[in-house]
């Protein structure tokens, strides 16, 4: 009986293509959401001017676990046409509200919960070179904005936040 030879350059050339192709098709997936930039505004200036006073689509979110004072409320307040996605179970839609009562808002609602607040900080959230938003919150959270927009319809956002004074890694929601 006469041995065959297999050429398996061609099978182990096929199984590289495969490979390489999925690891690019992953990456992309990955790497499909930007960090949005943002700004720090002088606060009273800010809640003085006219921007103060604008509304916008507003969503409520705070930190969880630990004692009430050491919980943070955080906004994230943008203009329509913008969809905002979460992975976490404390976002709260509240409405249509300006800078001036999302401040009013805070101290409303960390009175009712025991907690207590800090100075709150407004940054705006900048997307191809326009503020479309702002995110307001203390020192002790951080927050940012992931532009997952795949289309020209509408920008798709995801928020994500960290409770700074917690230990380790605490983020909540959006890419990790």
């Amino acid at each position: 009986m006469e041995k065959q030879h297999v050429d398996r350059r061609v099978s182990v050339l096929f199984a590289v293509i495969i490979v390489v192709s999925m690891v690019l098709i992953l990456s992309g997936m990955i790497f499909a959401a930007t960090i949005l930039n943002s700004k720090q505004l002088p606060t009273e200036q800010t809640l003085k001017g006219g921007t103060g006073n604008e509304k916008f689509n507003t969503l409520r979110f705070e930190t969880y676990g630990g004692q009430p004072d050491n919980r943070i409320i955080g906004y994230f307040l943008y203009k329509d046409g913008i969809r905002v996605s979460f992975d976490g179970p404390q976002l709260e839609p509240i409405g249509k509200l300006s800078l001036n009562e999302v401040f009013a808002d805070q101290e409303r609602v960390a009175k009712a919960k025991f907690y207590n607040p800090s100075k709150l900080n407004i940054r705006e959230i900048i997307r191809d070179n326009s503020v479309i938003g702002y995110a307001v919150s203390d020192l002790k959270m951080e927050i940012t904005l992931w532009d997952k927009t795949t289309g020209p319809a509408s920008i798709i956002l995801e928020l994500r936040f960290k409770d700074l004074q917690a230990k380790g890694e605490r983020y909540y929601g959006g890419p990790r």
